[in-house]
């Protein structure tokens, strides 16, 4: 299919209902981005600046022809705006109430393990001293053995090598329970915070709006590695005309491109 270069905008619509059609081919794939794109075709006009601004930059490049990479440029860049639907509000809101639940988890494991931990060395203890015992031969492997369960990898490749282990040196040799799951908590402890694929830091640390972390995330992806091109920025008119369009939003939530200019300036410096 030869794409019209009459016009930005019939290009880019062009090139938007070309994917749509590949995407709704005979192995359907990316289902939830067909709204997006069917939106982004039917408002092509209100996406006239962002159009416009591709195609000066990158001339009517179509994948299809010319070389790599610049003939991937605008394909690139509009893949990333309709996948953009994915930095909407509800979305980061998903991110931080998951973020949260991470780390209160990661506490909760720390708490856990100094109790369990603790417990365990109290029962040995009282084994020392009450007159009860237990048999001296159960060795740490039988907890590997109980934990691999099922693991035919592990049953395979590991358990014998670990029987001989155990045969060879005893219990003084090998941590008790108390100290295996003490460093659980420890472990878990000295892990740094989760971070998550698409939003950066101070996105999923931020605070609650409609459009903001989408302009931080959005923008971010070109300073990247990855295809798109580096440092590359739609003005702030054409990025209020993306947003609009992806996110669908309302009236009298409608992004400007003043907005989008303080976004820039307050969160660039803390962005790099």
């Amino acid at each position: 299919m030869t794409l019209p270069k009459n016009t930005p905008t019939d290009f880019c619509k062009a090139f938007v209902q070309r994917e749509l059609e590949s995407y709704q081919g005979e192995q359907s794939i990316w289902m939830s981005y067909w709204p997006i794109l069917e939106r982004m075709i039917e408002r092509a006009e209100e996406l006239k600046r962002p159009f416009s601004e591709l195609i000066d930059r990158f001339g009517y490049a179509d994948k299809f022809e010319g070389y790599p990479p610049e003939n991937s440029y605008i394909w690139l860049i509009l893949e990333h705006i309709w996948f953009s639907a994915d930095f909407s509000k509800n979305d980061v809101m998903k991110a931080r109430s998951e973020f949260k639940e991470l780390n209160d988890l990661g506490e909760d494991i720390v708490e856990l393990a100094s109790e369990l931990a603790s417990k365990l060395r109290k029962r040995a203890e009282l084994f020392e001293t009450s007159g009860f015992s237990k048999p001296e031969y159960q060795f740490i492997d039988g907890l590997f053995d109980m934990a691999s369960e099922g693991n035919y990898l592990y049953e395979s490749h590991v358990s014998e090598k670990l029987k001989s282990l155990t045969y060879q040196y005893d219990l003084k040799y090998w941590p008790s329970l108390a100290d295996l799951v003490s460093a659980i908590g420890q472990f878990e402890e000295a892990q740094p915070y989760p971070t998550h694929c698409q939003f950066p830091e101070h996105v999923i640390n931020g605070r609650q709006s409609d459009f903001k972390d989408y302009v931080i995330a959005f923008d971010e992806k070109f300073d990247e590695i990855n295809d798109l091109p580096t440092n590359f920025r739609f003005s702030n008119e054409a990025m209020a005309d993306i947003i609009n369009v992806v996110l669908d939003l309302p009236d009298i939530k409608i992004a400007t491109g003043e907005a989008i200019r303080v976004i820039r300036n307050r969160y660039s410096n803390k962005a790099r």
